[in-house]
């Protein structure tokens, strides 16, 4: 895995070049990124003069020391971090930079209380432009995430009793069971599963509504890998598919397909978006898609950068996205297919393999 300190050294760069002295970095997985700190509680602060301090409580008094790296000091605050915070940065006479995201409101105005003469300046997108590009040892990363959520997928596909008409929570449970099982760590999300006219709903939590004869089926997983993440969906039909059914699929399809196919290095996000709901918009269909193409992927689900219409972003060589256009017809159900896929130099490679024919369970 590429080393922490590089990736400090791309940030100090950058926040140097805008005029800022010192970097607050409260967001956990942009702690993990710079530092290799895996805790649940902690911050980094990386003043320009001076070596970084990785900032935790008691309980992580130990792991630091097999964590963090000898070049970043640490200091362990018996009062929690935010307290650690203030001891450490008191001596700072300049602004302190901070990611805007990864801060609450009670947690700025608790720093703000202990240091008054310090101005805390927040900064949107501080890290996010550096991890959205992957290194070689990320993707490889992905992948084996891809690749523990496909095996376990499988798995679930060839021992679930899909005719006594499983619930949605008991799939859901199954399927949480065989990721853990095939060596995901903590789960990136909970598992999306929806049958019959709740596969309309994009981000259904689980019931115990179960799968009937004739039900389209929709499931959305993913694992996790030495802190990388995955993200999958499939959609399978219980029996013989209704004629709508195969059709709403089919068109689903060949937008997902489209869209992989005009994805690529310089590519603008929203131009992949646009090929989605334009194949949708042929078909008059493009009023049934509400959510973004997709998005980036890495130590957590939902990274930069994005494939909607509203974005930005431009991709590049190292990104890895999501592509996962869907339709939900309201009270009759819903189709979503989604694969992950890393762009390259030229060109884009698929990550995922599991097959994206409807199914019949």
């Amino acid at each position: 895995m590429t080393p922490p300190g590089a990736r400090r050294l791309r940030l100090e760069a950058t926040t140097k070049a805008a005029g800022h002295r010192s970097v607050l970095v409260t967001a956990r997985s942009s702690v993990r990124y710079l530092s290799g700190f895996t805790g649940s509680a902690g911050a980094l602060w990386i003043p320009l003069e001076g070596p970084p301090v990785l900032v935790t409580d008691f309980r992580y008094e130990e792991q630091v020391d097999t964590e963090v790296a000898d070049s970043i000091r640490t200091h362990v605050s018996r009062e929690g971090w935010i307290r650690g915070v203030a001891e450490v940065a008191a001596a700072a006479a300049a602004p302190i930079a901070f990611e805007a995201e990864g801060l609450t409101v009670a947690d700025y105005e608790s720093l703000r209380g202990m240091l008054p003469d310090i101005a805390f300046v927040p900064l949107r997108d501080l890290i996010r432009t550096l991890r959205q590009v992957k290194t070689r040892d990320e993707v490889d990363a992905i992948e084996r995430a891809v690749a523990v959520a496909e095996s376990a997928f499988n798995r679930l596909l060839s021992t679930m009793d899909w005719s006594a008409g499983p619930s949605e929570r008991e799939i859901a449970t199954a399927l949480e069971m065989e990721l853990r099982r095939g060596g995901s760590d903590p789960l990136p999300f909970d598992p999306i599963v929806a049958t019959g006219e709740r596969s309309a709903l994009p981000h259904a939590t689980p019931t115990d509504r179960r799968v009937e004869p004739g039900d389209l089926l929709l499931i959305d997983f993913g694992a996790r890998v030495d802190g990388y993440c995955s993200d999958l969906t499939r959609t399978f039909v219980r029996g013989t598919p209704e004629p709508w059914q195969v059709t709403l699929h089919g068109q689903v399809l060949e937008a997902q397909t489209k869209a992989r196919e005009v994805i690529g290095n310089g590519v603008a996000g929203r131009d992949v978006d646009r090929a989605v709901r334009e194949t949708f918009a042929r078909h008059d269909m493009d009023g049934f898609f509400g959510h973004s193409t997709g998005h980036g992927i890495g130590l957590d689900v939902h990274e930069g950068p994005s494939l909607s219409f509203r974005s930005e972003d431009v991709l590049e060589a190292g990104n890895v996205v999501t592509v996962e256009p869907g339709l939900y017809l309201p009270g009759r159900g819903g189709v979503r297919i989604e694969d992950d896929v890393r762009i390259g130099e030229a060109g884009a490679r698929t990550l995922t393999r599991l097959p994206r024919a409807l199914v019949r369970l």
